[in-house]
């Protein structure tokens, strides 16, 4: 792995975002620029078949430090996400979506809180959740949900934007493929222990394009989910199993450690 040279590594999915990616690099880097801090920003593709592609390579070379990283295989939220984060080098990593729902400025008061208080992830929480009744409820539901079987004491685990410890979060593996990805994260640092913030942030409505989010679809998935994730953790306490890493991925990590 390269050596950390970067402050800030701005990681964030993208999928036929043809009609806001441009916009949102471009205030992206504003922001960036005006922080003072070291930075680049790493955009994992799910696959797009607009022209987005053709947009960041334009966008490219105009900012050195923007580079797009192709899921090989299944696309999907969590891949293209987690795509992008392996491939940062930042000593901190800000995920957020690629929509222009939240502000990158916010991700400052998050860092400031993790250096202030030595924390390993400080969650963003939305103060308003900007968005219809029916996706507002089903997110209130969801919490309860996390909090309960997980006893997770946090206001909003699927809130996209994040800040991380940049070391930890690339050696973290994740199974879920959509929606549920950021509510994964939370559950996996909370039962390895990491020290999590919150910090509450603006939500704004989608600068442009449309939602791909179904929520009857979204809801099932991530019921479905979060029961998969209970039944894991219970045999891993159990020491039916020696894990919560995936296979494939401990197999990944050997593999570099052996190169």
């Amino acid at each position: 792995m390269d050596s950390i040279t970067t402050k800030i590594s701005v990681a964030a999915p993208v999928y036929n975002e043809e009609k806001v990616i441009e916009k949102v690099v471009r205030y992206w880097f504003e922001v960036l620029q005006e922080s003072g801090l070291s930075h680049e920003v790493v955009l994992g593709d799910g696959g797009s078949t607009d022209r987005t592609l053709e947009i960041l390579e334009r966008l490219r070379e105009e900012f050195p430090q923007l580079r797009v990283a192709r899921v090989q295989g299944a696309g999907g939220y969590g891949n293209a996400l987690f795509e992008a984060i392996y491939k940062t080098r930042g000593e901190k990593v800000v995920m957020l979506d690629a929509d222009g729902q939240f502000d990158l400025k916010d991700f400052l008061p998050l860092l400031q809180k993790m250096e202030r208080e030595d924390l390993d992830v400080v969650s963003g929480f939305r103060l308003r959740k900007n968005d219809t009744f029916l996706r507002v409820y089903a997110d209130r539901v969801l919490n309860f949900i996390v909090r309960f079987f997980f006893g997770l004491d946090q206001r909003d685990t699927n809130c996209a934007l994040k800040v991380f410890q940049g070391e930890m979060i690339r050696n973290l593996a994740i199974e879920a493929r959509a929606w549920p990805t950021p509510t994964e994260i939370m559950i996996r640092l909370h039962t390895m222990g990491w020290k999590i913030g919150e910090v509450g942030i603006r939500h704004y409505a989608r600068a442009g394009g449309e939602t791909k989010l179904n929520v009857t679809r979204t809801s099932l998935e991530m019921i479905s989910f979060l029961v998969y994730m209970k039944l894991k953790l219970f045999l891993y306490r159990k020491k039916i199993i020696n894990s919560l890493q995936p296979a494939e991925f401990r197999q990944g990590l050997m593999d570099e450690e052996c190169s």
